[in-house]
């Protein structure tokens, strides 16, 4: 039954890994096509040049949130192997539950002790206050 278990935590680690590949693909080819129209509309070189590094910025954010995703998703396996929750919290700071990452919902409250949401323009949490 054991050997089944993690067979069964591997597939859903994996299946996590392609999702957060698929979604920092498609992160990344926002950040090139949002490129090519600042650029398209620059009057001078120093816009287009500010959109290309807004587009290297934003495509590596995504793959940092690619990677930090893929650890995320290798600790919940090895948590659930070792008889854990299969939850990982990332960490904790001031009494909240955990940093929330785009495409895991944890349930937590943000810094001010609201409900997380994800803002999907920004790509971070936010709870209308700021923060």
């Amino acid at each position: 039954m054991q050997a089944g278990k993690g067979a069964a935590e591997a597939m859903k680690e994996k299946a996590s890994n392609v999702a957060a590949s698929a979604r920092a693909g498609m992160e990344k080819t926002k950040a090139t096509a949002q490129e090519k129209k600042e650029r398209m509309t620059a009057h001078d070189p120093m816009e287009k040049e500010i959109a290309t590094e807004k587009k290297d910025v934003l495509k590596t954010q995504a793959e940092m949130d690619k990677q930090m995703a893929q650890e995320h998703n290798a600790a919940a396996r090895e948590a659930a192997a070792t008889g854990g929750q299969g939850r990982v919290p990332l960490h904790t700071t001031g009494g909240a539950t955990g940093i929330h990452h785009p495409g895991y919902g944890t349930g937590g409250t943000d810094a001010t002790g609201g409900a997380a949401t994800r803002d999907m323009n920004y790509g971070g949490t936010t709870n209308g206050s700021g923060i």
